[in-house]
């Protein structure tokens, strides 16, 4: 990317913010902060104030940055700046470009890369940037930590920042805590942080499981001692803009690994080499031989449960209210148990308490992991209204207890469900499709077992911590032997 002297940001977020501050310590100028959002227009933003996207038809040159999370809004942010304002792709520069060439001259980066390293045996660490609360990913890196720890490594460290949902004992002292700065993602001293821990940390294995700051801080320090670290990503979500950057940093990282095969797939889609990309399925308690009961009985209520983050960005609980209203019209006989915590519970309990719902629809709060088993043992459907995920653990983890999964159509689930057999694939969205699915468990009871039965068969061969640690312990192995290898010359 070619020096740029000013820029516009649109996008006043926690992108936008972070972005500001790194351009502004490289002493490039910006120009305009936009944002699609009126009620922000004119709001102080640092030195600045926020500007409404019409001030782009008096500026046609200025190349400009999409600051936003979110790959549909940049998708619509980017429509609109060639429909409306005539900007085309070549004053359009993209984010993580922007950042990796700022950190190429931001002096706090450059700094902390100058300091000395450390030596000795590789160490191993796991990256939580986001902590250790409540979520699939979090729940992954404990138990193979703890699970790599048991079978005799006493290198494993993990890497994060707030959270302390139900860690184990054997992981306390194992919880490295860093400050990391969120309201101002990728921003610069948080890099040079994590930059400087981990030269102080070197030789070591660095294992990631989201695309944040220590993904990016262990690229740096890659580039600069690329002996002395390897770096596995870990992907755990289905999303076009997630493959699309991890591509952009394909020259760093050693092996990616995708929980699904759609994930693998767009690995290669956007350019990673095929030996470069492996494939895990994440692991759950699952006991040999399925013991349990359904509501066969039509008189009683048949069980839907949820468990996982409560919130409408990626797991569309605000679609919720949309689905229990769909029930109720089709007079479908059912009690719901939704387990987790998030921000929107609040709008969940006010729905539930001004529809008179107490009996039917209960918010049992966040779970401890050992209270998962039997939680999903009183189910007999679970649910998931999610927009996006991985390959979901909450999911594997009912149908390893014989729940019936009626789901949307997230990247991973054409791996664990037939359609139909096991349980019931639905489109994103498609809320009447998921309660017509629902209904029809309802009235036909006896496919309960059945479904179930099939569930639990088909998805506990492919998650057994067994295979997984073996799994793991190769992978791990193979990364210092390399480093090792290096140092020695070899």
């Amino acid at each position: 990317m070619n020096k740029v002297n000013e820029i516009i940001i649109y996008g006043s977020g926690q992108r936008g913010r972070g972005l500001y501050t790194l351009l502004r310590n490289c002493d490039i100028n910006v120009k305009y902060v936009i944002d699609t959002n009126e009620k922000k227009w004119g709001s102080p933003f640092y030195e600045i104030k926020i500007s409404e996207p019409a001030v782009l038809l008096q500026d046609r040159e200025t190349p400009i940055c999409i600051a936003i999370a979110k790959e549909e809004d940049v998708m619509s942010v980017r429509k609109r700046l060639y429909k409306e304002y005539a900007v085309g792709e070549d004053r359009e520069i993209g984010y993580f470009d922007l950042l990796k060439s700022l950190y190429q001259i931001d002096e706090n980066i450059r700094n902390a890369l100058r300091e000395e390293i450390s030596s000795g045996w590789p160490k191993i660490f796991f990256e939580c940037d986001y902590g250790l609360g409540l979520g699939g990913i979090e729940a992954w890196t404990k138990s193979i930590c703890q699970e790599l720890i048991l079978g005799g490594r006493e290198n494993i460290h993990i890497i994060s920042d707030r959270g302390n949902y139900d860690i184990p004992a054997i992981l306390q002292d194992k919880v490295i805590m860093l400050p990391i700065n969120h309201d101002e993602m990728f921003g610069s001293e948080t890099i040079a942080m994590i930059i400087r821990f981990l030269l102080q940390q070197l030789p070591c294995v660095v294992v990631t499981g989201q695309f944040y700051v220590t993904l990016l801080a262990a690229c740096l320090v890659k580039q600069h001692y690329p002996d002395q670290i390897r770096i596995v990503s870990t992907i755990h979500f289905g999303k076009e803009e997630l493959y699309r950057q991890y591509a952009s940093v394909d020259t760093f990282v050693d092996l990616f690994i995708g929980v699904s095969r759609e994930i693998t797939n767009g690995l290669e889609k956007y350019g990673v080499e095929k030996c470069k990309i492996n494939h895990m399925t994440c692991p759950v308690k699952c006991e040999e031989i399925l013991d349990r009961d359904y509501a066969t009985d039509l008189a009683h209520p048949i069980r839907l449960g949820f468990a996982g983050r409560v919130n409408a960005k990626q797991k569309r609980m605000d679609l919720l209210p949309v689905l229990v209203g769909e029930l109720e019209a089709r007079k479908v006989n059912y009690c719901l148990e939704i387990a987790g915590e998030g921000d929107y519970c609040g709008k969940l309990k006010t729905f539930i308490e001004s529809n008179g719902l107490e009996d039917r629809v209960r918010l049992v709060g966040r779970l401890e992991r050992e209270a998962i088993c039997a939680f999903w043992k009183n189910q007999d459907i679970c649910l998931s209204l999610s927009d996006y995920e991985g390959r979901s653990i909450s999911m594997m983890e009912a149908m390893a207890n014989g729940v019936v999964p009626v789901v949307t159509a997230t990247s991973g689930v054409r791996e664990d469900i037939t359609d139909g057999e096991n349980g019931y694939i639905v489109e994103i969205q498609d809320i009447s499709k998921m309660a017509e699915r629902i209904a029809l468990l309802e009235c036909h009871r006896d496919r309960l077992a059945i479904m179930g039965k099939k569930a639990h068969d088909d998805i506990c061969p492919k998650c057994q911590m067994r295979d997984h640690l073996s799994y793991w312990t190769a992978i791990l192995d193979k990364n210092i032997e390399i480093i090792c290898e290096k140092q020695a010359g070899l």
